[in-house]
This record gives structure tokens, C-alpha cells and sequence, in this order.
């Protein structure tokens, strides 16, 4: 009986060869057709063009063809806004550019309003259901005279200012952290200004690159006029490879008006891009001066950003 197995294994073995051949050239076929052609994705960038407003957010899916999205788009599409955004709520709509049926997974709760096919992509007008509108950005105060930043020993009104200056940007290998802007404002031992910094998930966030000094020292920025609404709304988080281990000191972010302290906020390793929501319903519709201090026990590695909103 165990001969006969053999023997049949040994026939059939051979047959085995031409079957797999055949699989293979059917899946080579199947893979060829599905990659979309050069003309093709420039028509669904014009496509995109014509239907995108300003504040819509455009997102490629899967999140893998973001790179060929970005690189056929252009800056004019796929702005920075876009490609480095805190969360999708900022966004009223948004124009999903899909390939081979996937969906972003951050527009699953959206409303899709109309749907247009360019060869093998498919373009999504989704409408935000729970969109509030922005009333203070505070990345766009980053700058004097909207902004005043300096280093103050903790428990101690003494601070040292720092200088607005414009240079070269500093970018490094994997391990250097987000890019060290041109623009900044340069203190004793850290600095302040906007980057984009790599979640733990490797995704792309636009915000203010501000190190805790650590030392028992805090970083101040003073944000002028800015108008409050119902609350303060942000994100915060270290680049991917200073988080990873966790091991290092939480960094702790504290939000003012006047002596009114409206809350601290805490990052620690592992959070990766971590939101806060904080009420802020006395405030709502005044316009004063908010005051933002980061601290850490220890400095090392805490590479540090942060984005914030009202509404």
C-alpha cells in the first residue's frame, strides 16, 4: 500500500510543475492589469483638481499608494496640510483617491456624497458629520509679534528670552528626529518653531518642535489674541525612535490665561499621537493671551511637538 502511494506521488509529482507554472503567469497577469498607469493617476490628480475646495482634505488609499499620490499630485494637492494633518475632524469634506477597492479607515464614520471612477481609481466626496470649525490655530501664531517664547526656572517669574532668527534647516539619518526648522525661535538648550514629526505608526504630523529644556526649567510661549470658543483641542508626541523603548521622563504640557490655569496635559512613552480635549466655556468668545510651558525631568530624547486649536 505504501509502495502504491509512492508510486502515485511520484506521477502526480510531475504534474505539479505545469499547474504551478500556470498560477504563476495567471497571478503575474492579474498583477500587471492592476497597476494603475502614469496617465491615469494624472487624470484622476486633474479630476481631484477640479473637485477639491480649499479646506477639503485629499487622502490616498490604501495608505501605501500615498507616496506615488503624493509624488503625481504635487505640492498644489497633496499640501502639507494634507499629508501631515492632526486628525481629519479639521476637515468639512474630503476627496478619497482609492486603487483595488481599499478605503481610508479615518473616513469610515464619513457620509460618501458622490463617487467618480478614473480608469481603475475611484474618487470619494465624503462630507465630515461631526466638523466644527477652527477659530484659533495655534501654529499659525508661531511667530513674532504673535508669539513670545522663553526658558524660566520652574517656580521662578525670572525667564530668558529667546531670539526669532531665520537659517538653514537641519535634517539628519533615522534617530535625528523631526527636521530643526529654518525659522525659530532659537533659547538656552532647546528652541521652538514648526515641523513635522513620525508618530510610532510612522504617520506624519504637523506641529510646533518644541524640547523641554529639562533641568528643572520650563519653555514658555506666550500665544497673543487668541480667541477662545467652547475648547482647547490638540494633539501631542515624540518622534517614533525617541518613544519606542520607553524609557525615558514624561513630558508635561500646561495651558494658561492670565493666573487661570485651564489644565496639564501629560505625554508618555508609548502614546504616541495623543489627543487632549479641554473645556474652556468661560472663555468662549473672549479673546486674550494663552500661556503654554513644557517640561520634562530630563531632557534626553524628549523630541518633542505639539498642536493645539480652539473651537
Amino acid at each position: 500500500m505504501a509502495l502504491d502511494l509512492r508510486a502515485q506521488l511520484k506521477t502526480w509529482g510531475f504534474a505539479l510543475v505545469p499547474a504551478i507554472a500556470i498560477f504563476e503567469l495567471v497571478a503575474h497577469v492579474v498583477q500587471v492589469r492592476s497597476v494603475i498607469g502614469d496617465e491615469s493617476w494624472a487624470r484622476a490628480r486633474e479630476e481631484t483638481r477640479a473637485l477639491a475646495k480649499p479646506d477639503d482634505l485629499v487622502i490616498f488609499a490604501p495608505r501605501w499608494a500615498d507616496p506615488v499620490g503624493r509624488q503625481v499630485f504635487g505640492d498644489e494637492l497633496a499640501t502639507l496640510e494634507r499629508e501631515a494633518w492632526a486628525d481629519v475632524e479639521r476637515f468639512p469634506r474630503a476627496i478619497e483617491v482609492s486603487i483595488r477597492g481599499e478605503h481610508a479607515p479615518e473616513l469610515s464614520e464619513w457620509k460618501p456624497v458622490a463617487t467618480k471612477k478614473v480608469d481603475g481609481i475611484t474618487l470619494t466626496t465624503l462630507e465630515n458629520p461631526s466638523y466644527r470649525p477652527t477659530i484659533t490655530d495655534l501654529l499659525k501664531l508661531v511667530h513674532p509679534p504673535e508669539a513670545d517664547v522663553s526658558v524660566r526656572p520652574l517656580q521662578d517669574t525670572a525667564a530668558r528670552p529667546c531670539g526669532w532668527g531665520k537659517g538653514s534647516a537641519q535634517s539628519g539619518n533615522l534617530g535625528f528626529g523631526p527636521a530643526i526648522p529654518a525659522e525659530k525661535f532659537t533659547c538656552p538648550g532647546t528652541f521652538a518653531g514648526i515641523s513635522v514629526v513620525s508618530d510610532l505608526d510612522y504617520m506624519p504630523h504637523k506641529c510646533i518642535f518644541a524640547p523641554p529644556p529639562g533641568g528643572g526649567q520650563a519653555l514658555r510661549i506666550v500665544f497673543h489674541g487668541v480667541t477662545f470658543g467652547e475648547s482647547l483641542h490638540g494633539h501631542h508626541g515624540l518622534y517614533v525612535e525617541a518613544e519606542r523603548e520607553r524609557l525615558r521622563a514624561p513630558v508635561h504640557l500646561g495651558f494658561w490665561v492670565g493666573d487661570s490655569h485651564i489644565a496639564k496635559v501629560t505625554h508618555s512613552d508609548g502614546d504616541g499621537w495623543k489627543s487632549f480635549d479641554l473645556p474652556t466655556p468661560d472663555l468662549a468668545g473672549k479673546t486674550a493671551d494663552l500661556t503654554v510651558e513644557i517640561t520634562s525631568a530630563n531632557a534626553d530624547r524628549r523630541i518633542y511637538c505639539f498642536e493645539a486649536i480652539t473651537r
